[in-house]
């Protein structure tokens, strides 16, 4: 599973991320990567995520869950 989230405000839903990271594991999902993304609309435009960091970092989930399947 590769767990997403955003918000609008600065900590990008990160009470619902922690919540799913502790809880779907119990219910047998098999956890990859995580990416949270604060400030949705500051962050985020058509072309996609504006700040290099998040950009890079989600790249790194989006990697991390391929790898998951591939294994």
């Amino acid at each position: 599973m590769l767990l997403l989230s955003t918000s609008p405000g600065p900590r990008g839903a990160a009470t619902v991320m922690e919540s799913g990271i502790a809880t779907f594991p119990r219910i047998g999902a098999q956890l990859a990567a995580s990416f949270s993304l604060p400030s949705f609309y500051e962050q985020f435009s058509k072309n996609g995520i504006k700040d290099l960091t998040h950009s890079s970092h989600l790249s790194d989930a989006i990697s991390a869950f391929a790898n998951a399947l591939n294994q």
